[in-house]
C-alpha cells in the first residue's frame, strides 16, 4: 500500500461519488425534470432510507434536493406505485428505503431470512389462529391498498398487550412478518405515514407459515435460523452472489471507505463482506490506499472508476442525516471530522445542536448543522438553531470563515423555503440557538415578501 490521498481528495471523492457537484435548481421543475432529478440520484446511492419525521421535510426526500436542488418528492410516491413507471421498492436495505428494483431483487436473501426466522409473536398468533395468514391475504387482496392498522381493524383484532412503546395487534405482527419476508408490497403511505400494503405476486413457498398449521410450527419451532436460508453468509449459492454485488454497490456508491463503511451501507456485516472485499482487491475493482490525517494515516479502500477530486466550487447544500453521504457516523467523522447526534432522543434541555438538524455542506466541509421546522400553516421556515461545527482536526486554513459560512447558507436556506412552498424565514436567536444564529439573523435573510426575527425560548424544541 504506497499509494496515498490528501484528507481533502478522500473528501472530494466520497462527494462526487455521492452524486454531488453539479448545478442545482432554483425553480420546481416539470414532472419529467423531477423524473429524471430522482434517477440521477438513484444512479449514485441506490436508496433512499425512509424516515416519517417531517418536522422540515422527511429523509426520502432530501438527497434528491441535496444533489439536485427544487424538485417534486409527489414523483417519488408515483415511482412507487406498481405499473410501468415504478423506480423503486421499499426493502429493509439502509433500515427501511427505496431501493431500485436491481436492489430489491439482490435483498432476496434478506426476505428469505425474515420467511425462515422464528417471529415468536407470529407463531403464537398463528397457534391460536390457524388461518390468520391467509385471512390477512384475503383482507389485503379484497381492501388493498391498506394499512396493517387496517386490517386489524377489519379483522376485529384489537388487543394490542399491555405496556408502553410501540405495541401492535397479533395480525399487524404477522402483516409486517409478511412484508418483509416478501409476500406483501408496499405501494404507499397513509396520511400517518403507515404502509399500505398489497399482495406482492411472488412466491410464498419458502413461508412456514402458510404451510399446514402443525407443518409450520414444527418448522417454526425447529433449527431454522438463518443459517437454512442462503445469505451473504452462505459460502455458495445465489444468497452469496447477491451479497457480493451488493458490496461491489456499496464501494462504487461511497468511491472511498473502509470495510466498516461499505458493510454498513446495505446493512450487512463486517464478516459478510470480506470475502466479497478479498475478490475485489484480487480482481483490481479495489485497492488499498492510505489517506492522510492530521490524527494518523487512515488505510481505505478506493475503487477504481472513483471520481477524480477536482474541487467542489459553489456546493452549498442541506444534507440529511440519513443521507448516504453521512448515515455511516463513523465514515462522517474520519472524512469530515464531524461527531453527529441525532436530538430527536435527547430531552429538550439537554440537547446541544436542536432536534433534527440538518448538516450545511460547503464546498467538501461541513462547517455547520441548521436546526429547521417548517410551519405550513403559517408558510414561514423556522431556523430554530444555527451551530458551528467545531472540525477539531481541519487546518484553520480549510475552515470556512463565519462570514462566508452565513454568505453560503443564506441562499440555501431560501432555496429550502421556496421547495417546501414557505413564503418567509424567521431566525432564532438566544440560549440554545448557537454560535451562528446572530449573525445569521443580522445577514439579511429575508425573503422578498418580508421575514421577522423571532427570540427562542430557551430549551424550546
Amino acid at each position: 500500500m504506497n499509494e496515498t490521498i490528501t484528507w481533502t481528495q478522500a473528501r472530494r471523492i466520497a462527494l462526487r461519488a455521492q452524486g454531488m457537484g453539479r448545478a442545482r435548481r432554483d425553480t420546481m421543475p416539470s414532472t419529467r425534470g423531477s423524473r429524471a432529478a430522482l434517477v440521477r440520484t438513484l444512479a449514485h446511492t441506490h436508496l433512499l432510507q425512509i424516515d416519517s419525521v417531517s418536522v422540515f421535510a422527511r429523509a426520502h426526500q432530501m438527497p434528491v434536493y441535496t444533489r439536485t436542488g427544487i424538485w417534486d418528492p409527489a414523483v417519488l410516491d408515483r415511482a412507487s406505485r406498481p405499473g410501468p413507471g415504478r423506480l423503486v421498492l421499499e426493502a429493509l436495505a439502509h433500515e427501511a428505503a427505496y431501493t431500485t428494483e436491481h436492489v430489491h431483487s439482490l435483498l432476496d436473501f434478506r426476505r428469505r431470512r425474515a420467511a425462515q426466522r422464528d417471529w415468536g409473536a407470529v407463531r403464537r398468533a398463528a397457534q391460536q389462529s390457524p388461518h390468520l395468514l391467509q385471512e390477512i391475504f384475503r383482507t389485503i387482496d379484497e381492501h388493498g391498498p391498506i394499512s396493517a392498522a387496517a386490517v386489524s381493524r377489519l379483522l376485529g383484532d384489537d388487543d394490542r398487550g399491555e405496556g408502553w412503546g410501540w405495541r401492535r395487534t397479533s395480525s399487524q405482527w404477522a402483516v409486517e412478518y409478511l412484508f418483509r419476508a416478501g409476500a406483501l408490497d408496499c405501494v404507499g403511505r397513509s396520511t400517518q405515514f403507515e404502509r399500505l400494503y398489497v399482495p406482492s405476486g411472488g412466491p410464498v413457498d419458502h413461508l412456514p407459515g402458510l404451510l399446514a398449521p402443525s407443518d409450520a410450527q414444527d418448522v417454526q419451532d425447529g433449527a431454522t435460523a438463518v443459517d437454512q436460508v442462503d445469505g451473504p453468509r452462505s459460502a455458495s449459492g445465489q444468497g452469496a452472489e447477491a451479497g457480493h454485488e451488493l458490496v461491489a454497490l456499496a464501494a462504487r456508491s461511497l468511491g472511498i471507505a473502509d470495510t466498516g463503511a461499505i458493510a454498513d451501507y446495505f446493512r450487512l456485516t463486517v464478516g459478510e463482506v470480506r470475502p466479497a472485499i478479498a475478490q475485489l482487491l484480487r480482481t483490481g475493482v479495489l485497492r488499498e490506499v492510505r489517506m492522510a490525517h492530521p490524527a494518523g494515516d487512515r488505510s481505505m479502500l478506493l475503487h477504481r472508476d472513483a471520481p477524480h477530486p477536482s474541487a467542489l466550487l459553489g456546493v452549498a447544500a442541506l444534507v440529511s442525516p440519513f443521507d448516504p453521504i453521512v448515515f455511516h457516523r463513523p465514515r462522517l467523522k474520519a472524512l469530515f471530522d464531524v461527531n453527529y447526534r441525532i436530538g430527536i432522543y435527547t430531552p429538550a434541555a439537554r440537547r446541544t445542536t436542536g432536534y433534527y438538524s440538518l448538516l450545511f455542506l460547503l464546498g467538501d466541509v461541513v462547517p455547520a448543522r441548521v436546526d429547521l421546522r417548517a410551519d405550513r400553516d403559517t408558510g414561514v421556515l423556522e431556523v430554530r438553531g444555527t451551530y458551528r461545527e467545531a472540525l477539531p482536526h481541519l487546518p484553520s486554513r480549510q475552515r470556512p470563515t463565519d462570514e462566508s459560512v452565513i454568505a453560503a447558507l443564506v441562499p440555501e436556506l431560501h432555496r429550502a423555503a421556496r421547495w417546501q412552498g414557505l413564503e418567509r424565514l424567521e431566525v432564532m436567536t438566544g440560549p440554545g440557538t448557537g454560535e451562528l444564529s446572530v449573525q445569521l439573523s443580522d445577514a439579511g435573510v429575508h425573503m422578498p415578501d418580508a421575514g421577522v426575527h423571532k427570540e427562542a425560548t430557551p430549551g424550546e424544541a
